[in-house]
């Protein structure tokens, strides 16, 4: 083990390393959710640190209390900013942070099924995973979702071993805040269920210790939705929640759209391609295996999520969602590997037991480790540095912002361009674009691309709002649109891809 180490080590700072490259990185690029939750932190900040209403900027006329996951991440941030002021980049620290927990928490589960050879492969196919790169900088809920969720399985595992008091209490604790983090995390509590009929069977009902883990688990959670579904009842907004629909309908059985996005994304983000061979490989070589059998399980449940909520998972923007399956995935790439290692050392052993060729076999063995580690990081490696670079590039519309700002020197609410009102097959959508309201440090409304009247922009202005921002691509959907505009209100000032139309002269 004492060479093996030396190795995960490397993985361990290699990955770090990466996911440090992007942590001093503004909120530069028109992320409607990285500018939602830095907007949730600095009104926490500026207004009220009571966690219990988070506020987001295109919130009208209502105080902006909105629904959304429990915000214990933006809160974080919120804190920080309080001590230190508001920066961007906290929420990218306090996200590293959370990678690295993640990191340390995947390579202890990864240590209970696995060798030291198979471990090493399962923790690099993990650590240089790009959209777990990605995320450990990102100002989304991911980051701090995936250290719980990886943390409960652990411990859930452990504590069925072992039966400990610790372990249980950790496994609920890590499970309740999973559920908090992310809704959609709900899907483990399959896998926890399959694993203790597997080890109760009906006598899972008579288990005092099954029925707490659940109330520790599910009550919190319970209690904060219910929450946050009243706060888009009384106040209408909502993080892509209530106000979008996700859910599988009859056209999934019509529309092929729904099976290969969802397909397409496991192969690319989750498997990175290459290592799809190597899965197939190991569920073949150990379907029988322990390890398999429970990442399968695990996988499964993570499918039906997948497939409940097709009308988003199989987006491409959506892609993220599919965080959840890297875990397992890696865990069987790497006793996929494993296999094949034992396959390449038998044909050594073909040649006999030699005390010369045993240390040359070991030698060999070692220095094949570390080139394919090398390898594999590789592989991922275009796809981590293309992700880099592309956060590097700013986006010309937060280069607007600040020319923008002094053109709007009346305060007051604003008007701002929004998305699609609904999807191309009629379902609503969560059309609210936060990033020019976070950029400008303004609150008001968004109307939604099929709502674009001059008719409508009035009603708006008869809410309160000052200023159109307008967004040229998104009004030129609309004919004849911009210069119904342009003769009912005065044009400000423009840049790239806006317009300001002041509302009130």
């Amino acid at each position: 083990m004492s060479k093996i180490r030396y190795v995960l080590i490397f993985i361990f700072l290699v990955g770090a390393g990466l996911r440090f490259a992007d942590v001093l990185r503004p909120i530069n690029r028109a992320s409607w959710r990285e500018c939602d939750l830095g907007a949730v932190a600095r009104n926490y900040a500026a207004e009220s640190m009571n966690p219990l209403y988070p506020r987001i900027d295109w919130r009208g006329n209502t105080p902006g209390y909105a629904e959304m996951e429990f915000p214990l991440y933006p809160y974080l941030i919120a804190v920080t900013y309080k001590i230190f002021g508001v920066h961007d980049y906290f929420g990218r620290v306090w996200a590293f942070l959370f990678s690295l927990g993640t990191l340390f928490f995947f390579f202890k589960l990864a240590r209970r099924f696995l060798g030291d050879f198979s471990l090493v492969f399962a923790f690099a196919f993990f650590a240089f995973n790009p959209l777990i790169v990605e995320f450990s900088a990102a100002i989304q809920p991911e980051g701090l979702m995936i250290l719980c969720y990886t943390a409960s399985v652990y411990f859930f595992l452990k504590w069925l071993k072992t039966e400990e008091n610790k372990d249980f209490w950790l496994a609920a604790i890590a499970t309740a805040l999973t559920l908090l983090s992310k809704a959609t995390a709900a899907h483990i509590g399959l896998f926890f269920a399959v694993l203790l009929l597997q080890k109760f069977g009906f006598a899972i009902f008579k288990q005092s210790k099954v029925w707490l883990f659940g109330a520790i688990s599910l009550l919190p959670a319970l209690l904060w939705y219910a929450h946050a579904k009243s706060l888009w009842k009384n106040y209408g907004n909502s993080l892509g929640v209530s106000n979008e629909y996700h859910w599988i309908g009859a056209d999934f059985f019509t529309n092929s759209y729904f099976i290969k996005g969802i397909l397409f994304s496991e192969l690319s983000v989750v498997w990175a391609f290459f290592g799809l061979a190597v899965g197939i490989f190991a569920v073949f070589k150990g379907f029988h295996e322990k390890v398999i059998r429970q990442t399968l399980l695990w996988l499964g449940s993570i499918f039906l999520m997948y497939l409940l909520a097709a009308r988003t998972t199989a987006d491409d923007w959506a892609n993220y969602y599919h965080i959840f399956s890297i875990p397992p995935a890696a865990l069987i790439f790497g006793f996929g590997v494993g296999k094949l290692s034992e396959i390449f050392a038998s044909l050594f052993n073909f040649f006999g037991d030699f005390p010369a060729f045993e240390r040359l076999k070991k030698s060999f063995l070692v220095f094949a480790v570390a080139f394919a580690v090398c390898a594999a990081f590789a592989l991922e490696a275009r796809q981590i540095r293309a992700n880099l670079l592309e956060h590097r590039t700013t986006d010309e519309n937060f280069v607007c912002a600040p020319k923008l700002k002094p053109l709007m020197p009346k305060e007051g609410l604003i008007l701002v361009s929004g998305s699609n009102c609904f999807d191309t097959d009629g379902y609503q959508t969560a059309y609210n674009a936060s990033f020019m309201f976070y950029w400008l440090d303004r609150k008001g409304f968004n109307i939604c691309t099929e709502a674009q009247s001059v008719e409508n922009v009035r009603e708006f202005a008869a809410r309160g709002a000052k200023y159109f921002v307008a967004q040229k691509s998104i009004v030129a959907k609309k004919p004849d649109f911009a210069a119904q505009l342009k003769q009912n209100f005065p044009l400000v000032g423009e840049c790239d891809e806006f317009y300001v139309f002041d509302l009130e002269n």
